[in-house]
């Protein structure tokens, strides 16, 4: 039985192509929310700048984190699948390692980032992360000592950061499985390369074989 890698390894590529836009994606969210949150702390009264200490931002800067990680990988594969010069089509052992080097670390970053996150949520009330405070304040009304605030200000923003925060984590969960079939994936392609490169070593040694005996005089 014959058996074609290619599809295995453009399915590969195309999970690892989707991992990569999806933690540029969170990157850009979570970056988004994180250097909101840092510019408007100090002096926005919706973030309350007297109470720093209320609102813990570590889970914005570990989804940050295992994008850029995710991200760095998936470049890095791609690279070397994509690219002819690089192509590692015909070293399926080296191929294997490269997606399993991309998976696995992406795969735990992602898993403990995702875990993280909702830890930190689940501290709200007592702290607040970025995304629980601006989703529990994002439908409030200004007060009125605040409708003289300079534009940028108040949390006409919070309905967006909500939804971006939101993205974030859940993108890094999608990020996360994306990564998990690519490993499953990356196993069968290994198995079907291992397969039909016995496949081919089989038919070479049969064809010199025939070519053998076709070469033996007949007495």
């Amino acid at each position: 039985m014959k058996i074609n890698p290619a599809p295995l390894h453009a399915a590969q590529a195309v999970l690892i192509g989707l991992c990569f836009c999806m933690s540029v994606a969170i990157l850009g969210t979570a970056g988004h929310t994180l250097h909101v949150f840092n510019t408007q702390q100090s002096f926005n009264p919706w973030w309350l700048p007297l109470w720093p200490q209320h609102f813990d931002s570590h889970g914005a800067k570990a989804l940050i984190g295992s994008a850029v990680t995710v991200m760095v990988l998936s470049a890095i594969f791609l690279v070397f699948a994509l690219v002819p010069r690089f192509n590692p089509a015909s070293r399926y052992t080296f191929r294997a390692a490269l997606a399993l080097g991309t998976a696995l670390p992406g795969g735990l970053a992602t898993l403990c980032t995702v875990v993280y996150a909702h830890i930190l949520n689940n501290n709200s009330p007592e702290l607040d992360t970025i995304q629980t405070w601006t989703c529990k304040y994002k439908s409030d009304k200004p007060m009125p000592q605040d409708m003289g605030l300079p534009s940028g200000m108040g949390n006409g923003a919070f309905e967006s950061l909500c939804t971006e925060s939101k993205f974030a984590i859940y993108g890094t969960l999608v990020t996360f499985l994306l990564l998990a079939m690519s490993l499953g994936v990356s196993i069968v392609a290994w198995l079907a390369d291992k397969w039909a490169a016995r496949q081919r070593g089989k038919e070479w040694t049969d064809q010199n074989n025939v070519e053998m005996a076709s070469q033996v005089p007949k007495y």
